[in-house]
């Protein structure tokens, strides 16, 4: 198999940076500039979560604190890699065999759960956002809670889509994401979660919303998260389990990579970081799984989805 391009649609690698003061090139993450290298091509959307911050940490300003951290960060790497805010961009990285940053926003408490800031956010280069993250918010209710859209919430929505900004259901309750396929305008994107039919965890998608997913032309990135593979220890087999019933179930097309690196703690077998993906292609090829499947699950789903959403 050729050289990897890969196209990754979320990692909480941004924050981790800003919390542990390192360096994108060459830090102790899971993501790091320096293991991306061994790739043809490298995206990554880089999210910004405050939710899940230390009490010390958790203050109106942690947002942008982390956001001007990373941004500083890009500035002294843009010989490495650069900042991606249109699709014409990231698909100069992908075929420029370069790497490429776009920023997402995990859980809009980040800007106050204000539809007003999505401008601000957008100006300052976010192209995704989720609703929420573990929590019920002025938005909608999470996975754990249940809650649906609110008022607040459908504007949110209608706003994000308008601007040119992808919306994430990753964390949202089942009844917040028929909402916002009842809304959707454009595709709508899973970045994160896998499927409950494999794993019967509520942060993963039942075959009826990935499916609903599939048609509106959206996709699922697959999460590297243990519990959200098997409940517990996994492997690659695991995530190859995934992918493969989403594939049985009309996926091919729409499963893309979101591996939550740096927002994990267990990760399967054999897996350290960025610099392993090849270890899943190579798993994928094993099972019998096209190289054109790949490409797709590695880059070409996603950046379909950024092609229709994004500017």
């Amino acid at each position: 198999m050729r050289k990897l391009q890969v196209f990754d649609g979320h990692c909480d690698t941004a924050v981790e940076l800003w919390r542990r003061q390192e360096m994108l090139a060459d830090s102790s993450c899971q993501v790091s500039l320096r293991n991306a290298q061994k790739f043809d091509a490298y995206v990554q959307f880089f999210a910004f979560c405050t939710a899940w911050l230390p009490p010390e940490l958790q203050n109106p300003d942690a947002f942008s604190d982390a956001l001007r951290y990373f941004c500083v960060q890009l500035a002294c790497n843009r010989d490495v890699v650069f900042s991606c805010r249109t699709a014409k961009d990231v698909e100069l990285a992908l075929t420029g065999h370069a790497r490429g940053a776009l920023l997402s926003i995990e859980g809009a408490e980040a800007i106050g759960c204000d539809p007003g800031r999505l401008d601000e956010a957008y100006a300052a280069g976010v192209r995704m956002t989720t609703l929420t993250w573990n929590h019920k918010n002025a938005l909608a209710g999470s996975c754990l809670t249940g809650e649906g859209l609110s008022a607040q919430g459908r504007e949110f929505v209608r706003r994000a889509q308008k601007l040119g900004i992808i919306i994430d259901v990753s964390h949202l309750s089942d009844r917040a994401f028929w909402d916002v396929c009842e809304l959707a305008e454009k595709p709508i994107v899973a970045s994160h979660s896998n499927s409950r039919a494999v794993c019967p965890h509520p942060r993963n998608l039942t075959d009826d919303q990935f499916q609903a997913i599939c048609q509106l032309g959206g996709t699922a990135g697959i999460n590297l998260y243990s519990p959200f593979l098997s409940g517990e220890a996994s492997s690659l087999n695991d995530v190859c389990r995934h992918i493969e019933h989403l594939f049985e179930i009309g996926g091919a097309g729409h499963v893309a990579l979101g591996g939550d690196l740096d927002g994990c703690d267990t990760l399967p077998a054999g897996i350290a970081g960025i610099q392993d993906y090849d270890k899943l292609a190579e798993a994928l090829l094993a099972r019998g799984f096209e190289e054109t499947d790949i490409r797709g699950i590695f880059s070409d789903s996603l950046l379909k989805v950024v092609k229709q959403c994004i500017m």
